[in-house]
């Protein structure tokens, strides 16, 4: 391991029952797998390996940095003093060791979406289901308002964004996850101003995308990207992003389903090859999507992406369409 990774601690309060620290520690084997780094465990108190064991033991293995992320509800004592105290000394000890203190789950909205979850069989639906979709989408957004308070981003373009996509999958975890450049809303205004393309990875996106009014363009089944497909051993979607290389300057390009056309992108750009203005790559997956992402933000790329495995063609779709939207209104304005 190269020593200036850092190792991931997940700190549990310890309990004199064995079977709730054996939960934890499953817990925690858990998340290992699904982040596919290593996650140990590590205990506050009555129950071992301590905080300070596996402190000792990853400074004694050459390790110079650790995230310590306490798995407490709320930021209580132990979180705010007696911790940090412990940890100071482990730094005293070890001053080559650099420790990092993540916050606790105290606020996070995850977990009212648990809570909700639970309790949401046992409430008795109220009032009659409004007839129009205009009410529909108006009484959602003020849901996705009153859910998100002042979380979310501020910038009024850019929760625009936001709530078309969490109206699209009622999934309030892009709030926490969806990333979006800077320029992003300038950049995607501007492309479809002046009559750029849309460029998509897949049929269904293709087909979500329904608010730009020009060229939504998708080539994963022309005969051309079938055939290059074989030739180069690629997947359909990633010889589909070949096959539009021509089009790619100045445009949109949508990603809902593949991290290889995502990928393609962005090998083509990284190339010296023709650069997007906008890249909403959202490809959705458990291999390789999470990685896609990282590396278009990683690119130098202007993107609307998230950082997670989540995603699909209805979360590129509502993306797009959204650009579409605040695209018109700057128009009419």
């Amino acid at each position: 391991m190269n020593p200036d990774t850092p190792v991931i601690l997940m700190v549990g309060h310890g309990s004199p029952r064995r079977e709730a620290n054996d939960g934890f520690v499953a817990t925690v084997g858990r998340i290992a797998v699904r982040l596919g780094v290593p996650v140990l465990p590590t205990f506050f108190s009555l129950a071992r390996p301590g905080i300070e064991d596996q402190v000792a033991r990853l400074a004694g293995n050459g390790v110079r940095r650790i995230v310590l992320m306490p798995y407490f509800l709320y930021t209580g004592r132990h979180v705010s003093r007696d911790i940090p105290a412990l940890l100071e000394a482990c730094r005293a000890r070890y001053p080559g060791l650099r420790i990092e203190v993540l916050p606790t789950l105290e606020g996070e909205a995850g977990l009212e979406d648990v809570v909700v979850d639970r309790l949401q069989p046992y409430v008795v639906p109220g009032g009659a289901l409004p007839a129009d979709g205009r009410t529909i989408e108006r009484r959602s957004h003020e849901i996705i308002e009153s859910h998100l308070g002042r979380g979310g981003p501020q910038d009024p373009a850019e929760r625009a964004i936001l709530r078309r996509v969490i109206h699209a999958t009622a999934d309030f975890s892009f709030a926490r996850s969806l990333r979006i450049h800077p320029e992003a809303v300038r950049h995607g205004r501007e492309a479809l101003g002046a009559g750029k393309p849309v460029l998509c990875d897949v049929r269904m996106l293709q087909a979500g995308i329904t608010r730009t009014g020009g060229q939504v363009l998708c080539a994963v089944a022309d005969p051309q990207t079938l055939r290059l497909a074989r030739e180069q051993g690629s997947t359909r979607a990633a010889a589909a992003m070949e096959v539009l290389r021509d089009k790619i300057d100045g445009a949109i390009v949508a990603i809902g389903n593949a991290p290889t056309a995502l990928g393609k992108v962005l090998e083509i750009a990284a190339g010296g090859g023709p650069r997007p203005a906008l890249v909403v790559g959202l490809p959705v997956g458990l291999v390789g999507a999470r990685e896609s992402k990282l590396a278009l933000l990683a690119s130098g790329l202007c993107y609307i992406t998230n950082t997670g495995a989540r995603g699909g063609s209805p979360v590129a779709a509502a993306a797009v369409n959204a650009l579409a939207v605040l695209a018109k209104e700057s128009d009419d304005a």
